[in-house]
């Protein structure tokens, strides 16, 4: 996973503690971590921005963001193709 160019990944201390909380969250499901999710987190707002093979992986992206404690709300920008990633 990656930030996001040109702009602050993080708003505080408290943010980015929160945002490698929500990567490492993301990283943990098998099914997600060959995805190039962009992890940007301000005032206890996660952003989600990338591409995943299925909606369903949109879905569960949000839902783990939402597990991480002190993650207010979960913005997604995520986009699917309907396929599913190919082995490297």
């Amino acid at each position: 996973m990656k930030s996001f160019a040109n702009s602050p990944v993080a708003s505080s201390p408290a943010d980015l503690s929160l945002m490698t909380q929500v990567r490492g969250a993301l990283l943990s499901d098998p099914r997600l971590e060959r995805c190039a999710i962009e992890v940007k987190c301000a005032d206890g707002t996660v952003t989600l921005r990338g591409k995943v093979p299925k909606a369903e992986l949109a879905l569960r992206s949000q839902q783990l963001a939402l597990t991480v404690d002190g993650v207010d709300m979960v913005q997604t920008e995520l986009t699917w193709t309907d396929k599913e990633l190919r082995e490297l």
